[in-house]
């Protein structure tokens, strides 16, 4: 795929996940924990629905993987190589790192058999082991993760989706901006 086909289709998928449902009516993963005397500890986790969620990976896969032409890491490279404006080119380096940030953290940690479950890969394990691919292991990690754990879980994935997606739409305002200036330029 030539480089100007990767940023229209990164634009047109961008513009996808703008209007999708879930974006549209917004969602605000949420956790409660409360506890009480006589019914102890009791956890409620507030998620968007189903169908509306899955319709939404279906497009914001795309910007996750390494092998879709839209996969963050290679728009940002393209971008950094035929972006001609210093001040776009800053905005694309903030842009960066606030992306390799929310693949790290999103500001809540989450521990699991000693071990740090990082935004990227609960992502993975939901995307590959629960929604698309049903991985036999990625499957078999979420479903001996208790109850409890798995709410905290599915709330760090759904925090990384937040984060995430204003990342993807934060680049696309660069791109489109970009074009429209006359800043963005493929030989």
């Amino acid at each position: 795929m030539q480089p100007l086909q990767q940023i229209q289709l990164y634009i047109a998928r961008a513009e996808e996940l703008r209007n999708s449902r879930l974006i549209r009516k917004g969602f605000n993963p949420g956790i409660t924990i409360n506890w009480n005397k006589m019914q102890g500890l009791r956890f409620i986790s507030r998620e968007p629905d189903e169908t509306s969620l899955k319709a939404f990976l279906l497009t914001f896969r795309q910007f996750i993987s390494e092998k879709e032409p839209i996969f963050m890491n290679k728009i940002y490279n393209l971008c950094q190589k035929h972006l001609t404006n210093d001040r776009m080119r800053e905005y694309l380096v903030k842009s960066r790192e606030v992306w390799k940030n929310t693949l790290k953290s999103t500001g809540i940690l989450v521990f699991y058999n000693k071990c740090e479950l990082t935004p990227e890969y609960i992502t993975d394990l939901w995307i590959n082991g629960y929604y698309f691919h049903s991985d036999p292991e990625k499957w078999i990690t979420l479903k001996k993760i208790l109850p409890h754990e798995k709410m905290l879980v599915k709330f760090q994935f759904l925090n990384f989706l937040l984060d995430a997606t204003t990342q993807v739409l934060y680049l696309d305002n660069i791109i489109r901006a970009s074009i429209r200036e006359g800043w963005l330029r493929f030989k």
